[in-house]
């Protein structure tokens, strides 16, 4: 008799242990510590490095940096820098390097990549002239230590002015022969072509 009376409030009794939360203490995995910690550099990297940055050259030119910013993942973390060369110099520049450097807290250089700036036709950047590209240079885990930072450098050639020889070389002479013109092949329909004989 008791059972059949207990039966309708079994469904309400699991409900109301279902209901009942049980905290579960689980440690934080290492993995969602490193992301945690990296996405701490980052936003203290966004918040020292904002706006344009200009960097002066003398004798090279002026490299502009549009963006610069911490991404990646850990175990692979990379400084991207997003820049413009241009070539503030009163002669014409050949060619330009443009290098992103990763230092240690002692000021050392980590890791280093560069940008060959070079005009895709053959002409030299004249004063004014622009050339636009993209940076990234792995940090090898120095954003993790204190004092680390991040440097552009940058070099460029100057076109060199035209210097005749002396003396100057000789000219050589290209001898062609006449064309030749040969005449009556065998072609097996000597008059095609003209109206005259021969039949196709």
């Amino acid at each position: 008799m008791k059972l059949r009376q207990l039966l309708p409030a079994v469904p309400f009794l699991l409900a109301a242990a279902c209901a009942t939360p049980v905290a579960i203490e689980r440690p934080e995995h290492t993995l969602q510590a490193e992301l945690r910690e990296f996405q701490h550099a980052q936003m203290v990297f966004r918040s020292q490095n904002t706006g344009v940055i200009g960097f002066d050259f003398e004798g090279h030119g002026r490299v502009t940096v549009r963006e610069v910013s911490l991404d990646g993942f850990p175990g692979k973390t990379y400084v991207r820098c997003r820049f413009h060369y241009q070539n503030r110099t009163s002669q014409p520049v050949s060619q330009a390097w443009v290098s992103l450097d990763v230092l240690d807290g002692n000021g050392n250089v980590v890791s280093t990549q560069a940008a060959h700036c070079i005009l895709p036709i053959a002409m030299p950047f004249e004063r004014g002239t622009f050339y636009s590209d993209e940076l990234r240079t792995p940090t090898y885990d120095a954003h993790l230590q204190p004092g680390w930072s991040w440097r552009v450098r940058c070099v460029a050639d100057l076109e060199l002015e035209y210097e005749p020889l002396n003396p100057p070389a000789p000219e050589r002479v290209i001898r062609q022969s006449p064309p030749m013109i040969i005449k009556d092949r065998g072609w097996p329909y000597p008059n095609y072509g003209t109206g005259e004989g021969g039949s196709r």
